[in-house]
C-alpha cells in the first residue's frame, strides 16, 4: 500500500471517529434537553391548580386572593426564601410572607393579594415598609405594593413569577409576627416530642414535616398562638410533668429554619408518667426581665395512643409485607411513574427498575430505592389507591 493510500485511509478513519464523537455529543445534548423538559413538565404538574370564573376569590390552602374579570386558570407552589436572601436587593429586608411561584395558564388576573405574617396593629407607617419580591429573567426586583391590609399586600395588574412580601428592617422598629407551633411525636421506649415555633410559611413547614416523618415522628395538631409574637425574642417551653426532660431551655423566634431548631421533650416512662400533658410557651421580656405566657396546649392520651393503623413498633407496613408485595404486585410501571412524579426516585433508578426483566425484580429495586418513612408512606398510599390491589391490601391489613 502506497504512502498516499495510507494517509488517505488515516484521514478517513479520523473523520469517522470525529463524526462518531459529534453524534455522541448531539445525542447527549438531546437527552439532557429532553430530561430538562421532562423535569419542567413534572414541576408544573406538581403545582397546585386553581381556576375560577370572573369575581373575587381566596384560596383556603394558601390564603392567596385574586380578582379576575374573566375565567382564569393558574398554578402555584410554595418556594423557599433561602436562595434569595443573600441577593443584594434583599439584604435590607426580611421575608414578610410565604414565597409563591405562580404561573397563569389561561386568562388574566386583574389584582392579586399575597398573604403576610407581619403584625401592623394601628401603626399605619409600617405599611410603607412593605415591598414585593419579583423574579424574572433579568434578575430580582422589589416592587411597591398598591395596598397593605392586616393580612395581605395587594398588587394590581401583576406579572407573575416567584412572588412574596418583604419588610424593610429599620433600626428602632420592633417587629411582631403571627407564628405557628408545630408538635411532632414518636413513641418507642419512651415518648419524645419535638416542638417548633415557626412563621406561617408553608414551604418552611413542609420542610419540617418531611424531616420529622423521615425520623418516624407524626404530627399532633393543636391550635397556634392567637396573638402576634416578638421576632428575635427568646421563648421558653415548660410542662406540668416533673419527669419531662426539655432541651434546650430556650429558643429564639427567627424566620430561618434549621433541622435542629426545636424544643425536645422526653418522657422516658410515659406509660406511668403520662396522662394529660400541658405545654406552655413563655416569652422573655427584655426590659422587665420577666416572662409572659404566649401559648398553652394540652396533649391527651388520645393524642399519643392513636397510632397510625399501618405502622407497628417502628416497622412500616411495606417493610412487614415486603415479600408478599414483591410476589403479588404486577403493575410496577404505574408505581414507578408515581414515585418519579413525586420526586421520590431518580431518573436513573426509574430507568434501572424499568429495564429489569421481571416484576419481582422491579419491586425489589423499588424497595431498595424507597428507604425513608416519607417514601414508604407514599408507596403505601400508591398501593392502597390501585384498584387491582384492593383485595391484596385488605388481606395484608387484616393480617396485622
Amino acid at each position: 500500500m502506497s504512502t498516499e493510500e495510507t494517509a488517505s485511509g488515516n484521514q478517513a478513519m479520523c473523520s469517522f471517529i470525529l463524526d462518531l464523537q459529534l453524534v455522541v455529543l448531539l445525542l447527549t445534548a438531546f437527552t439532557e434537553e429532553l430530561r430538562g423538559r421532562l423535569r419542567n413538565i413534572l414541576k408544573l404538574l406538581a403545582m397546585k391548580c386553581l381556576q375560577s370564573e370572573s369575581g373575587k376569590y381566596e384560596c383556603s390552602e394558601s390564603a392567596l386572593r385574586w380578582v379576575c374579570k374573566e375565567r382564569v386558570c393558574f398554578r402555584f407552589q410554595f418556594s423557599s426564601w433561602e436562595r434569595f436572601m443573600k441577593k443584594l436587593v434583599c439584604m435590607e429586608y426580611i421575608p414578610a410572607g410565604p414565597l409563591m411561584d405562580i404561573k397563569v395558564t389561561d386568562g388574566n388576573i386583574e389584582e392579586v393579594s399575597l398573604p403576610h405574617w407581619i403584625y401592623i396593629g394601628k401603626n399605619a407607617a409600617l405599611s410603607d415598609l412593605f415591598r414585593v419580591l419579583h423574579v424574572d429573567s433579568c434578575g430580582e426586583f422589589l416592587e411597591q405594593v398598591s395596598e397593605v391590609t392586616s393580612s395581605h399586600v395587594k398588587l394590581k395588574n401583576p406579572n407573575f413569577s416567584p412572588r412574596g412580601a418583604m419588610f424593610l428592617k429599620k433600626l428602632g422598629i420592633s417587629v411582631k409576627i403571627f407564628a405557628d407551633v408545630l408538635i411532632y411525636m414518636r413513641v418507642r421506649t419512651g415518648l419524645t416530642l419535638h416542638v417548633y415555633l415557626v412563621p406561617c410559611d408553608p414551604s418552611l413547614q413542609q420542610g419540617v414535616e418531611k424531616e420529622e416523618k423521615s425520623d418516624g415522628f407524626r404530627k399532633i395538631r393543636k391550635p397556634s398562638p392567637t396573638k402576634p409574637l416578638q421576632l428575635d425574642s427568646n421563648f421558653y417551653l415548660s410542662t406540668d410533668s416533673d419527669t419531662a426532660e426539655i432541651c434546650p431551655d430556650k429558643r429564639q423566634l427567627t424566620l430561618e429554619w434549621s433541622n435542629n431548631n426545636f424544643f425536645e421533650v422526653v418522657i422516658r416512662n410515659y406509660t406511668s408518667d403520662f396522662r394529660n400533658l400541658t405545654l406552655k410557651l413563655e416569652c422573655e421580656k427584655k426590659k422587665r426581665k420577666e416572662k409572659a405566657t404566649s401559648w398553652t396546649c394540652t396533649i391527651g392520651t388520645d393524642d399519643y395512643q392513636n397510632q397510625s393503623s399501618h405502622q407497628e413498633e417502628g416497622k412500616h407496613f411495606v417493610d412487614r409485607h415486603r415479600t408478599a408485595l414483591i410476589n403479588n404486585v404486577s403493575e410496577t410501571k404505574a408505581i414507578l411513574d408515581n414515585l418519579l412524579q413525586k420526586d421520590l426516585i431518580s431518573y436513573e433508578c426509574y430507568n434501572a427498575a424499568s429495564g429489569l426483566n421481571t416484576t419481582q425484580d422491579q419491586m425489589r429495586k423499588i424497595f431498595q430505592s424507597v428507604t425513608t418513612n416519607v417514601g414508604k408512606e407514599a408507596l403505601y398510599k400508591i398501593l392502597k389507591e390501585m384498584k387491582s390491589l384492593k383485595h391484596l391490601m385488605s388481606e395484608l391489613e387484616g393480617s396485622q
